[in-house]
């Protein structure tokens, strides 16, 4: 929750930022802003480039049954574990028009810790759609209508048991947006409110926002899966904290939302419900479970998701996250696995 609640400062930062920008450039000329953007440190030309370049917007092609979504905005390591498995499928032997991609655009100041990373693979993102609900929503949606060999679906981003405005009394909330902000939550930067932040959200649901629009949530998601045909192997990968509890919850009413019912579902959580994940700090190329389980991915021979020996690589995974997260002395983030015929 933290960390959602920072990128809703940050993105208050960077637009300020973007107004003294603005008056500088009126007031002063462009040799003010560069000298300011070099004093702060912000991104140069590259940077200005990819803040400004447009998320993919063509339609998505009908043999689409990879999906690789980087939801989250403040570092590039959701990015990278995006890239990297593009980059893998394709090796294997899978068409360009099989695999889509999803990522967020970082803000300007957000930019800057990860500039380097960014940069390297600015070229490779341009195929990507925006990472919102709406379009993920949409895509699969799409798909569920057509005759798929499978599906495959990554998400790597920030996650919370909630979204829950600290600071409000749930009696002022209206009762849709306490059922939107009162569950698990994967975020999704492209998207309102950048997915997370509940004030623009609240606000998108009084203007008539479909709520399912918004939120990336096990009932939404739940919903997504099992409109796709039962025989459809259904292949699942969450990176993020409480990512667990996509498939299982404490309190009754949220289990009853959990994916665990898709037909044909094998799933993997990052984290178990009530757990936090690592390594998605700037600097990191990866988080520890992206890359950790990329590794693993990449050693597999399969050539199709569908081919690869999930629960071989999981028993792995955990062993892998777990040693990692005890050299480094964090709470055990207790990744799950999940199958269901």
């Amino acid at each position: 929750m933290a960390r959602l609640r920072m990128a809703a400062l940050v993105a208050v930062a960077a637009a300020l930022l973007g107004v003294v920008l603005a008056v500088c450039r009126r007031v002063t000329g462009w040799w003010a802003v560069a000298s300011l953007v070099a004093a702060a440190g912000l991104p140069g030309c590259a940077g200005r480039q990819l803040l400004a370049r447009p998320y993919n917007a063509a339609p998505l092609p009908p043999r689409t049954r990879v999906f690789l979504v980087a939801g989250g905005t403040e570092v590039a390591n959701f990015a990278a574990e995006v890239v990297a498995q593009r980059r893998l499928w394709l090796d294997r032997g899978l068409t360009p028009d099989e695999i889509a991609c999803y990522w967020a655009r970082p803000g300007p100041a957000e930019l800057r810790a990860d500039r380097r990373q960014y940069r390297r693979l600015a070229a490779e993102l341009r195929a990507c759609y925006p990472a919102s609900t709406a379009v993920l929503r949409a895509h699969l949606r799409q798909q569920a209508a057509r005759p798929l060999p499978s599906l495959y679906l990554y998400i790597t981003s920030h996650g919370d048991a909630d979204i829950m405005p600290p600071d409000v009394p749930k009696d002022s909330l209206l009762p849709g947006e306490r059922d939107l902000f009162d569950q698990y939550v994967i975020q999704m930067g492209a998207g309102l409110g950048r997915g997370a932040e509940p004030g623009p959200l609240a606000m998108a649901m009084r203007r008539g926002a479909d709520p399912d629009d918004l939120v990336l949530s096990p009932r939404l998601l739940r919903g997504l899966l099992r409109a796709f045909p039962a025989a459809t192997p259904k292949l699942v990968v969450l990176q993020a904290c409480h990512s667990g509890g996509f498939l299982d919850a404490a309190r009754a009413e949220l289990r009853a939302d959990a994916i665990t019912d898709v037909p044909n579902l094998t799933a993997i959580a990052s984290a178990r419900f009530d757990r936090t994940s690592f390594g998605c700090e700037s600097g990191a190329e990866m988080t520890y479970f992206g890359e950790i389980y990329t590794r693993l991915l990449t050693r597999s021979p399969a050539a199709d998701p569908a081919a690869v020996d999930w629960p071989g690589l999981f028993t792995a995974l955990a062993a892998e996250v777990a040693a990692l997260e005890r050299a480094v002395d964090v709470r055990p983030s207790l990744p799950v696995f999940f199958t269901r015929p």
